[in-house]
């Protein structure tokens, strides 16, 4: 009986001392788990935090792991070390805001073990750490479809004021070698034979981005498929000459709904307009505001034919002289056509002095004559 009840206490002994280690864990602490299995974690970074470290953690967990979610937001002066593509065990989402991001490259010849998960990735106000060496050893090397799609599951992707910290010995040589060799990646990277497709991605921005590079959108389209793409987001980029993969959108997302250009610096654009047979009747709406237009296109008033296009161009340089008689006629359309976009059509004229602070759809242009005076 005695040596019953010795197993007895050792068996659960040991069975607390696991339960002990593993409630113990740091990352434990700070996840929230329900009746799926599914991990909410959030993490107040002050010094570091590993990603790796947080994967291991997760590989470790005992019976089925629902979804897991992980935000990491940063103090300043934190940083966090997170190798793209960011695969992880049944990892969903993935939200890190304010921090230094170290070792981006560190995995990228190393084959995952795990499938792509991740649905939702944003990164807001963080700075993206790439060091010469590793970045010389990827151009050098033969580009894989991880390196180069990331995680195709994706459904919404956000970069939101990322920068970049070129991590070099030699800040002058190795700073202009480092730009050459992303001219060199992105010549490699028009080489490669693969096609990445995201299937489920509904929602792509780019926002306030000081350091896009000038083939931006090359390097977005030409080898990649977006079927299902309805929002893309380019806010305070710096853009100055519209995109082509812009003006043709229907060629390049087929689904795209929504067009946000809000403050950049794009003086003209344009679009193609479809033919009879390229008919859809759900509007592309596109914000153009705070740039700086100062004419819109001839042939803008055949935006509301086959396939419409709602543009917003408020706060925009446009002189509400004769030569805007086309966009005042295009606004009073979209206001009838489609009374939900009602406050987009209420652009406010600026200049010349007899129409200041006049909204441009109640100007009477019956009166312009041959010298174009209102």
């Amino acid at each position: 009986m005695r040596r019953k009840l010795s197993v007895l206490f050792c068996i659960f002994s040991v069975i607390q001392l696991c339960r002990s280690s593993f409630m113990d864990n740091p990352y434990h602490r700070y996840c929230r788990t329900n009746i799926h299995g599914d991990q909410d974690c959030f993490f107040a970074v002050a010094y570091w935090f590993n990603f790796v470290d947080f994967r291991q953690w997760l590989d470790k967990l005992p019976g089925p792991l629902g979804d897991v979610s992980l935000h990491v937001h940063c103090i300043p002066g934190a940083y966090i070390h997170l190798p793209f593509p960011y695969r992880a065990r049944n990892l969903k989402k993935l939200k890190v805001k304010n921090c230094l991001i170290r070792n981006f490259m560190s995995e990228w010849k190393s084959p995952s073990i795990y499938p792509d998960s991740l649905e939702v990735q944003e990164m807001d106000k963080c700075e993206l750490e790439i060091d010469f060496p590793t970045m010389q050893d990827v151009i050098s090397s033969t580009l894989n479809k991880q390196t180069i799609c990331g995680q195709e599951t994706l459904v919404k992707l956000a970069m939101r004021n990322i920068t970049y910290k070129p991590v070099v010995k030699d800040s002058n040589a190795q700073l202009e070698s480092m730009f050459d060799l992303f001219d060199t990646f992105q010549e490699k990277m028009k080489s490669v034979n693969y096609l990445c497709n995201y299937n489920h991605l509904e929602y792509l921005e780019r926002s306030g981005d000081d350091s896009r590079s000038k083939t931006y959108m090359e390097d977005l389209t030409d080898k990649s498929h977006y079927p299902r793409l309805k929002t893309i987001k380019m806010a305070s980029d710096h853009i100055v000459n519209f995109p082509a993969q812009f003006k043709n959108w229907r060629e390049y997302f087929p689904a795209l709904r929504s067009l946000d250009l809000f403050n950049n610096s794009l003086q003209n654009f344009s679009f193609e307009i479809p033919h009879k047979n390229n008919v859809n009747y759900v509007p592309l709406v596109v914000n153009m505001r705070r740039n700086e237009i100062q004419a819109v296109p001839s042939d803008i008033e055949k935006y509301l034919s086959w396939s419409p296009i709602i543009l917003d161009v408020r706060e925009n340089p446009i002189e509400c002289d004769c030569k805007a008689e086309k966009l005042g006629y295009y606004l009073r359309s979209v206001r009838r056509r489609f009374p939900l976009y009602k406050e987009l059509t209420e652009f406010v004229c600026k200049s010349p002095s007899q129409v200041k602070d006049v909204k441009l759809i109640y100007i009477n242009y019956e009166k312009c004559s041959q010298d174009q005076q209102i």
